[in-house]
């Protein structure tokens, strides 16, 4: 198994991140949590939303744990499942966008992913450099092209395409909740909430990665690296022909051929 640190210097390498790669755990028990975890309610005098959890790990470099008392964002409490859902689901409540139909409301609410009630009851968020627990999942905030150059690390052996959804809200949970039940890597578009108080910048995306796939997306980046897609990216030209490498030529004279 591909440790931490070598995910780290992986991606520092190829990906060259501007805030800290974020190490997280599904807890069940108290005695999980590793003593340098800070709990909002306690050393901060204040409940914190997810968002606002993940920020502070990602750019104050805080190893963080939360809970149902301390995690103040009702839609994040659903999606960890640490509430029953049934409230949420009903659609009854005016939630970003205010004006939105009941209806409307309600199927994204369904179409939300979401751990079962009770599943777990802690999430602990740290830096990847000192996370001192086994992460279920590594979460990585960067720009459009950082994301990409990710999931073409994922996709890299297979070929078979990263699948996402939005709804353009609770986009802290989606690619951690999404990951960890299927098992694949995700990405996704950061919503109001993590832009407002996870300090999400208008160009960055969030790119997510399970245990299970942290071996094969660290050589996918070394990979496809070598194999010309590279970050930061080259820029191309502006002119009316730009000459296209010999296997896309030769590629695109077999096309033409063969559907004359």
């Amino acid at each position: 198994m591909v440790s931490l640190a070598e995910i780290d210097k992986a991606m520092s390498t190829y990906i060259k991140h501007q805030t800290h790669l974020l190490a997280i755990k599904m807890l069940n028990s108290e005695d999980e949590i590793p003593q340098d975890a800070k709990r909002p309610l306690k050393d901060f005098g204040a409940s914190f939303t997810l968002c606002q959890a993940l920020a502070l790990g990602r750019r104050e470099g805080l190893t963080i744990v939360l809970d149902k008392e301390s995690q103040s964002c009702p839609i994040a409490l659903v999606g960890l499942g640490f509430v029953r859902p049934e409230e949420y689901l009903s659609g009854n409540y005016a939630l970003a966008p205010m004006n939105q139909p009941t209806e409307a409301r309600k199927k994204a609410a369904e179409a939300m992913p979401k751990f079962q009630f009770g599943r777990f009851s802690y999430i602990l968020i740290s830096p990847i450099q000192t996370a001192s627990f086994d992460p279920d999942i590594i979460l990585f905030y960067g720009s459009g092209a950082q994301v990409m150059r990710m999931i073409q690390a994922a996709v890299f052996a297979s070929g078979e395409s990263l699948t996402s959804k939005s709804t353009g809200a609770g986009g802290c949970l989606l690619p951690i909740v999404s990951s960890l039940l299927e098992g694949q890597c995700k990405f996704t578009v950061p919503g109001n909430g993590e832009r407002r108080l996870g300090l999400i910048a208008d160009g960055e995306l969030a790119f997510a990665m399970p245990k299970n796939r942290f071996e094969e997306v660290v050589k996918g980046l070394k990979l496809s690296h070598e194999g010309k897609q590279t970050y930061p990216i080259s820029p191309g030209y502006l002119k009316l022909e730009y000459t296209l490498p010999p296997s896309y030529v030769e590629l695109r004279k077999k096309l033409i051929e063969a559907s004359k």
